[in-house]
């Protein structure tokens, strides 16, 4: 795009970046921190192991019933005004779950907030790769990713300095006690309400005001970019008005016009050009959400096993099989919601190495390439998954299982594939269907590895290791780079052509 070129790139695409990245370290503790919320809370509402699976699902649940909506939301109203609103509404549920006096209202209350969390998930990386041109756009998208990597050090460090302490709060009107737990919910809420107070301030994306014909504002947000960056009056921008295109102008629309316009702004992705690149993206990130998210869930408990077993010459499967096999000895089942310093420790490690993974694709992607990084990431950490089982030292296995866990990484660069891929108009519905699919993919991980972890612990590093290394070899029908560079600037219209043939 001409004018995000003259536009150039400096502090002002870096602070964009940093917003955007706040905005996904909000929404992987929003996500994750049920994990390291629900076995704190499992005494005080009462939870079996399955009610904690379809618990830890529900967030999952509910973007996959809503993305579909607020990606059409974003793409016809705007990137910026949808994500504010739920961003807001998304915390203040959060608020109230904390105050949840039983396993219906909290279900409830964390759906409700699951809801308006969805609104941002997808969109803010729309949002993000928008603000930058083509070659800088990748880069940033993988920088403003590494926070998703900085919320997994962030979560157990928060969970660590919380959850330990012994307070407990009365409050009658409600019949609970306000513990540990419930803080942890509220303080996992505040990157996400900073900020949303952030983005008030910041601008809609300029491609969405050039593409849905809003020119004067698009050129304003320019002016603005330029003269940040170039630390020089916005007046001296050298663009003064920008190629009009023609622009059919939308009504508020009815329910029967709300029906229509997201069918047609999905139709296209389901026929071609589109429909592979559609099926591709859908399906990597499935598999990518399901053994990420998926194992994540379980995270803490898996971890919290090994921290309580002294052997380190049993394999990760044989510790938790035998840890379920003293509590069913046990003749006296006793609550305990304890759980081990040094589960909060290994996560920490686990989520420094998993933050340096975002970090390195940030800095290698110009290098290298997408693709590139793509199927040698997801090769390498899917084989790492089946290994995880294999290995007889406890130590290694937690290695293994640390780079298992890696392959999330790669969410945001397909994001950032899939903002090439699609065309303006299409692009964040697009990429909120990818990631519906993915939080199907969470949803039925989660319940998948709580299965198995039951009933045969090994099948499922065997089965999502395999799933990871499928999806390695389908990315290796993306194309390639330079390939991705010859068709922009063959592009005529940029706003409404930016996408290619199928390979």
């Amino acid at each position: 795009m001409l004018f995000a070129k003259i536009s150039s790139f400096g502090v002002y695409n870096i602070s964009h970046m940093l917003l955007s990245g706040l905005i996904l370290m909000g929404v992987i503790l929003q996500n994750l921190a049920l994990g390291y919320v629900l076995p704190a809370a499992q005494c005080d509402l009462h939870l079996t192991l399955p009610q904690r699976g379809w618990l830890a699902a529900i967030p999952f649940l509910a973007v996959i019933l809503t993305s579909y909506f607020w990606g059409w939301l974003a793409d016809t109203r705007g990137r910026r005004p949808v994500m504010l609103f739920s961003m807001v509404f998304s915390v203040v549920m959060s608020i109230l779950a904390s105050f949840a006096p039983d396993i219906i209202s909290f279900a409830v209350l964390e759906f409700l907030s699951a809801v308006f969390m969805s609104g941002s998930t997808a969109v803010v990386y729309t949002y993000l790769g928008e603000f930058n041109n083509l070659r800088h756009r990748d880069k940033m998208v993988a920088f403003g990713s590494s926070f998703v990597g900085i919320g997994t050090v962030v979560l157990p460090g928060i969970s660590w300095l919380i959850l330990p302490h012994e307070f407990s709060l009365a409050i009658p009107f409600l019949g609970i006690a306000y513990r540990s737990w419930r803080l942890l919910i509220v303080a996992c809420a505040v990157p996400y309400f900073i900020s949303s107070i952030l983005l008030f301030f910041a601008p809609e994306s300029p491609k969405f005001l050039y593409s849905s014909g809003q020119h004067e504002k698009c050129l304003k947000v320019l002016k603005s970019i330029y003269a940040v960056n170039k630390w020089m009056p916005a007046d001296n921008y050298p663009v003064k008005a920008l190629i009009t295109e023609s622009h059919t102008g939308k009504c508020e629309p009815a329910p029967v016009s709300v029906l229509s316009s997201m069918w047609d702004q999905t139709a296209p992705l389901f026929r071609p050009p589109l429909l592979p690149w559609t099926t591709l993206a859908c399906f990597v990130q499935f598999g990518i959400f399901a053994t990420t998210n998926g194992f994540y869930v379980w995270f803490p408990t898996i971890l919290n096993s090994l921290a309580n077993h002294g052997a380190t010459d049993m394999r990760i499967c044989d510790i938790l099989d035998a840890s379920k096999a003293s509590v069913l000895n046990e003749t006296v089942v006793i609550c305990d919601d304890t759980m081990n310093t040094a589960t909060f420790e290994r996560s920490i490690y686990i989520g420094l190495v998993f933050c340096s993974m975002y970090l390195i694709v940030g800095f290698v992607v110009d290098l290298v390439g997408k693709k590139m990084i793509l199927v040698s990431v997801l090769s390498v950490t899917g084989l790492c998954g089946i290994g995880a089982n294999l290995a007889a030292n406890q130590h290694l296995a937690v290695v293994l299982f640390a780079i298992f866990q890696m392959s999330g990484a790669c969410i945001g660069l397909m994001n950032a594939v899939n903002v090439e891929l699609f065309p303006t108009k299409y692009r964040a519905m697009a990429i909120c269907l990818s990631m519906m699919m993915g939080r199907v993919g969470s949803m039925v991980g989660s319940n998948l590895i709580g299965l198995f972890l039951e009933t045969n612990c090994g099948a499922s590093f065997y089965l999502f290791g395999s799933i990871i290394i499928v999806c390695a070899v389908l990315c290796l029908t993306l194309p390639n780079k330079k390939r991705e560079i010859s068709a922009k600037k063959q592009t005529v219209e940029p706003a409404q052509n930016e996408t290619h043939e199928p390979v």
